[in-house]
């Protein structure tokens, strides 16, 4: 079995039928080898359907993060120019405000889910595709170099870059989990992070298929719903970050839950360091342990994990995963000795093709092979990595990372705004919260109510800062820069 979604069970014959249904279709529309296809849908075995459909052609699949605002979606199309563009029903409002904004338009397809919004820019369903087109084999011949995924992290000056990821590198990755061990027989996995992000599609949607188990999808997080769909479904491994964790752990006794009938072996976390209270609280709460791992988009996801089959140790990130070298570097590539504090680097075929369109910035992050992930760590005598610090400037909130200098270009266009600073504070369930410093052009002419009302249309919701404070001055430098670690010291 291919894919559990609540009432529906789709066999792994199913899920191909219908990805070739789809790439017949974009066939016909001109979609060959390199074309971009984006896909905006809610998580469901309908990504499958579209981007195995785009990716049988050799096709890019561009998936895109469904929280994202008209403008934010504009950028997207612009860039990457996909002929094609697949959107739920649930997201075709901004959308279309992104599209309408966008100078390049694409050929819509409407993921029909019922809900109504009066959108009229669809060419069609995908049902309808489903329905009329043939499902003759569609796969072309690809090659290792050849990009066939394609996802979009905002860059820290508020830029987002495009993350080209190729099939090697996702064999890689699919080849590093089986040995890993954490998969075998006819175990499920469950997937409740959203299907835009890099660790459900090619961490586990890509390596499972790759070893012929079971996905079992949830439309979002529930804390609610987590162990019902664990005991609905067998599930066996689920893949989460701290904040979710940290929700369950909370909220739900284990009194309520027939432990008894879980066959749940695995909890995996990453995105955002996990307290060790937590890691031994889960384990002590519900039998389950927590293995952390580490990974970025820029190296397909995954390149640490805590052994599942080995030794593990509690609060560091793991060790380097199969087929990936890793390394401590100073600012000149050099390796750092052991317990040395310095950049996290790493090199094999898991690293990205690069950024679309932006050679320089490729240039900086891969480096004699080598990709420099921006984080700092140091690695033990034992190859276990643990991170202490951040290079740049994201902001981690519940697994979503945040770039400040985003949303400070957005609080910059407001005629009421002289200059402003973002930075991440602590915050013990999400990990951090996002906190804007602002200076108004007149004393007392905004409200923190009215930045965020502001910033409504403009930015997802997760980005909006939860936190605000006015201020006639901020912190800087001999240089006039203004000094954010001053700001973070403050909170």
């Amino acid at each position: 079995m291919h894919v559990y979604f609540y009432d529906q069970v789709i066999t792994y014959g199913q899920t191909n039928e219908r990805a070739n249904r789809v790439a017949n279709y974009l066939k016909g529309k001109g979609v060959g080898k390199g074309e971009i296809v984006s896909v905006m849908v809610l998580n469901s075995p309908e990504v499958y359907y579209t981007m195995f459909g785009a990716q049988k052609l050799g096709a890019v699949a561009l998936a895109v993060n469904y929280m994202l605002k008209g403008r934010e979606i504009a950028f997207l199309l612009d860039d990457a120019r996909p002929k094609v563009s697949f959107v739920s029903s649930e997201f075709m409002i901004p959308f279309a405000e992104g599209y309408n904004l966008a100078k390049h338009k694409p050929i819509v397809v409407e993921v029909a889910t019922g809900t109504e919004h009066g959108i009229e820019i669809a060419e069609q369903k995908l049902t309808e595709i489903l329905d009329k087109y043939p499902a003759d084999e569609a796969l072309v011949e690809q090659g290792p170099e050849d990009p066939f995924m394609l996802l979009y992290s905002s860059g820290t000056t508020g830029v987002p870059k495009g993350i080209l990821l190729s099939n090697k590198g996702q064999l890689s990755i699919c080849r590093a989990t089986a040995r890993l061990g954490f998969c075998k027989g006819n175990d499920v996995v469950l997937v409740i992070l959203p299907m835009f992000h890099t660790n459900p599609l090619c961490v586990w949607s890509y390596p499972v298929y790759f070893m012929g188990q079971s996905l079992c999808i949830r439309k979002g997080f529930s804390p609610a719903d987590f162990w019902p769909s664990i005991l609905r479904y067998g599930v066996t491994l689920v893949m989460g970050v701290p904040a979710m964790y940290d929700y369950v752990y909370r909220a739900i006794d284990p009194s309520t839950v027939d432990l008894s009938a879980s066959k749940l072996k695995w909890a995996i976390c990453g995105a955002a360091p996990l307290p060790v209270e937590l890691i031994e609280g889960f384990k002590e709460r519900y039998g389950v342990a927590i293995c952390e791992g580490y990974g970025l988009t820029e190296v397909t996801g995954l390149s640490t994990v805590n052994p599942p089959l080995g030794k593990r140790k509690v609060g560091s990130i793991g060790v380097a995963i199969p087929e990936q070298d890793l390394e401590i570097m100073d600012e000149n590539n050099k390796i750092m000795a052991t317990g040395e504090k310095g950049e996290i680097c790493t090199r094999g075929d898991a690293n990205m093709v690069g950024y679309l369109k932006q050679s320089e910035e490729t240039a900086k992050t891969i480096r004699d092979g080598w990709l420099h992930t921006g984080d700092v760590g140091y690695m033990d005598e034992e190859g276990f990595i643990y991170i202490v610090d951040r290079m740049k400037d994201v902001i981690n909130r519940g697994g979503e990372n945040i770039y400040p200098r985003e949303i400070e270009i957005a609080l910059e266009e407001n005629p009421k705004v002289a200059e402003v600073a973002v930075i991440g504070v602590p915050d013990e369930s999400l990990g951090e919260r996002v906190k804007a410093f602002i200076i108004p052009k007149e004393p007392d002419s905004l409200t923190a109510d009215e930045v965020k009302e502001y910033l409504k249309d403009k930015l997802a919701g997760y980005k909006i800062p939860e936190l605000i404070e006015f201020s006639s001055d901020l912190p800087r430098n001999p240089t006039g820069k203004i000094m954010k670690k001053e700001l973070k010291a403050k909170k």
